[in-house]
């Protein structure tokens, strides 16, 4: 067996590296000795870290790293994902090249009233961690392709309690389908008649900016929000934000909205 010194350095890793894939539990040395506390590694264990330094050079996160190890996901599962990722970043990066002005800085006039409409969706759940959102949509593409879904539009994310004041909310991904829910599992129906939306055109690396425009909106027309948002994210690389009312303050709010 290698010492941790060694294993390092016939691997090509530093040693704070093995010691941070140890911590996240995707190459946990081969044995450890309890009297002196030295970690040693098995030769076979060289290959798993070439593979998961092949993997860290494709851009693929520590998390995606155990989920592919631990055999939630495929590997080819997760590079379609980041291939798909790329795809968007480029469409992004020439979408910002294109723009003249800051969306920040946008009339509030783009800010309307609208529903979000009706749709059966199947969905993932998530744990409020950004990093499984790309491995969450192509599960549900997969699936919707696995089970002959039809698909009714484009997929949007939904979160619930940010109005929560120990700052605890949950979310989930969503992929809308034609089929009626009934036998199928992992489903849901969303429909919301009172909303404030923003058609974002900044994309989707900046969509923070349509949250601070739709929060200063609704604080400066006096409505209360429920904490549930929605963010529906298109093939153009923008987004539609919808924002969900509880009440309005005043009759010259609801009427204020009502006529935009």
């Amino acid at each position: 067996m290698y010492t941790r010194g060694q294993f390092a350095v016939i691997g090509n890793v530093g040693r704070k590296a093995l010691r941070l894939y140890e911590e996240e539990g995707i190459l946990v040395p081969f044995f450890i000795n309890e009297e002196n506390g030295y970690h040693y590694y098995a030769p076979e264990q060289l290959a798993e870290l070439e593979k998961i330094k092949r993997y860290r050079k494709l851009g693929i996160s520590l998390f995606e790293i155990k989920q592919i190890l631990s055999g939630k996901v495929s590997e080819e599962e997760i590079i379609g994902n980041k291939l798909a990722e790329l795809d968007m970043k480029m469409c992004e990066i020439k979408n910002e090249m294109s723009v003249k002005k800051d969306t920040l800085h946008t009339d509030s006039n783009m800010i309307d009233f609208r529903p979000f409409p009706k749709c059966n969706c199947i969905y993932v759940k998530e744990n409020v961690d950004r990093e499984e959102l790309g491995v969450s949509i192509g599960k549900l593409y997969e699936r919707a392709a696995r089970e002959n879904l039809t698909l009714a539009g484009t997929h949007f994310v939904k979160y619930e309690g940010l109005s929560n004041e120990d700052g605890e909310f949950t979310m989930i991904t969503c992929l809308p389908v034609c089929e009626v829910m009934d036998g199928l599992e992992n489903t849901c129906s969303e429909a919301y008649s009172d909303c404030i939306h923003i058609h974002f055109t900044g994309g989707f690396s900046k969509v923070k900016n349509a949250h601070i425009l739709m929060k200063e909106y609704a604080e400066t027309n006096k409505i209360i929000c429920t904490g549930t948002v929605i963010e529906v994210y298109n093939k153009d690389m923008t987004v539609d934000l919808y924002m969900i009312i509880q009440n309005y303050c005043t009759d010259s709010t609801k009427h204020l909205l009502l006529s935009t």
